[in-house]
């Protein structure tokens, strides 16, 4: 995955954002055949556990990924095309605690896990013609370059132990950004397209197909610190493409009518059947209403 400062091929992008604001067609290109919303699942954790133990699918007895069918049958939500997580938990800020002791948190937004990711490229490989890298463009509001460490130290330890493991941790973090990606992040040049500005990178499907593809990408993933997560994908004939707005809690994925059906057939992903139209606001979930 390397940095590319070639903007302009994303130029066919804003013409094709004609939906209105917080509808599918806003986020993603219109005039593709047909429209799938993956949901970004809850982290559920157990009874008595309390504490995240990090990105992935969980460990034994950890947090876990939930569906959101899943935690709708215990709220009494109602799943379909317009569902919001504040429809099935109340609100979108908090953890909801259900009955049984599991306590879920929000699902994260503009944030695709890598497995998940993974998945959906696996199944994307085989909806283009074109071996030409993948295009991917990272918002520019993430903060690659800034983030505060704070680095576990033992109980007891002086100021100068704590201070040598702040410094080790700062090393070992700035050798996870790629200073090509951070001045971007700062400066441009940036995809232009309505709210929102991107830089982009190169990549391929086998890179995104791998889930510790983040860990290698320089854009800050550090350990078990996750960093951030591409906004849009694309590949070079414009087949189908990926767009995970940073403010909403579900990726759209768009495309032939066959590529979404294999992505609404993928069993890994919690995938709902959308069109350009779909309200992706609070208000579109009129169904679930009486929950927020």
């Amino acid at each position: 995955m390397r940095w590319s400062g070639e903007t302009g091929r994303g130029g066919w992008i804003g013409p094709r954002l004609t939906g209105r604001a917080g509808s599918v067609g806003s986020v993603v290109p219109t005039g593709f055949e047909a429209y799938a919303r993956v949901l970004h699942p809850p982290r559920a954790t157990p009874p008595g556990l309390g504490v995240d133990t990090g990105p992935g699918a969980g460990l034994p007895g950890g947090p876990t990924r939930w569906s959101w069918a899943r935690a709708a049958a215990h709220t009494g939500a109602v799943i379909h095309p317009q569902v919001q997580w504040a429809g099935i938990a109340g609100a979108t800020d908090i953890t909801l605690r259900l009955s049984s002791g599991w306590d879920l948190d929000a699902p994260a937004p503009g944030h695709l896990e890598p497995e998940l990711l993974a998945v959906l490229l696996t199944v994307a490989r085989g909806a283009t013609t074109t071996a030409a890298p993948l295009t991917l463009g990272l918002w520019s509001g993430w903060d690659v370059a800034g983030a505060e460490l704070m680095p576990f130290t033992p109980a007891g330890a002086s100021h100068g132990e704590r201070r040598a493991a702040r410094d080790e941790a700062g090393s070992a973090y700035a050798a996870a950004v790629d200073p090509a990606v951070a001045l971007a992040l700062a400066g441009g040049p940036y995809l232009e397209l309505p709210g929102r500005r991107y830089i982009l990178l190169d990549a391929t499907a086998d890179e995104l197909a791998d889930p510790t593809w983040p860990l290698r990408a320089g854009i800050g993933w550090f350990g078990g610190i996750p960093g951030p997560m591409p906004q849009l994908i694309w590949p070079g004939d414009r087949a189908w493409f990926v767009g995970s707005e940073i403010d909403f809690d579900s990726t759209i994925v768009c495309g032939t009518r066959a590529f979404i059906d294999e992505v609404l057939a993928e069993p890994v992903l919690e995938a709902l059947n959308v069109e350009p139209g779909t309200d992706l606001t609070s208000e579109g979930d009129w169904i679930n209403r009486h929950h927020f």
